[in-house]
């Protein structure tokens, strides 16, 4: 197995992607990220997906690589460790680093996926992120300084941050879901 594919390996490849990172890391956006959440929220999808697409245009992974892709981005979304990325820089090149990594290993399989398991994973995907995204809507404090002090955001920013996420999942899905079935020969009956 190639873990890198030296024909794709092109700098038109890595236009979107580096525009995307770009975006998100850069001092005046990530001083933004500690006032506004959305934004914060925002860069997760950025990163994940220039990572997705690097790891799916240039390099070929396994399933075990999926698998690892995803670890990072369950962490930094459990409350303690969002909370801290949100308010120390530190872990916020933490966040940024593994997120970019963890969609890279994930994109890297991605072209090996069969059309079932990538639907699946886009079933899984929208299912996490629909929960988190109500957890937010409803403002569950655990996301904000009502239960985190350090934390940057106050609970009044959860419900714009939940319905930028559920619209940024969408916008996504429908994408993605367009794409997988477009470049397989799975047939609706």
């Amino acid at each position: 197995m190639k873990l890198v594919r030296r024909e794709e390996f092109k700098a038109k490849n890595l236009i979107m992607p580096l525009i995307l990172i770009i975006t998100v890391i850069n001092p005046i956006y990530e001083s933004l990220e500690f006032k506004y959440e959305f934004l914060f929220m925002l860069s997760h999808y950025l990163l994940v997906l220039s990572g997705l697409l690097i790891g799916y245009k240039i390099l070929r992974g396994n399933s075990y690589y999926s698998v690892l892709g995803i670890i990072p981005i369950i962490f930094w979304h459990m409350p303690l460790f969002y909370n801290l990325a949100g308010a120390y820089i530190a872990y916020r090149i933490l966040d940024n680093i593994t997120l970019l990594l963890g969609g890279i290993l994930i994109g890297s399989y991605i072209p090996l996926m069969s059309t079932a398991i990538k639907l699946g994973l886009l079933v899984l995907w929208m299912a996490a992120d629909s929960v988190l995204s109500v957890i937010l809507i409803v403002e569950w404090p655990n996301y904000s300084n009502s239960i985190y002090p350090f934390s940057p955001w106050p609970l009044s920013q959860e419900v714009l941050t939940g319905i930028v996420m559920f619209f940024t999942m969408t916008v996504l899905f429908i994408i993605a879901l367009v794409k997988i079935l477009k470049s397989s020969t799975f047939k609706l009956l």
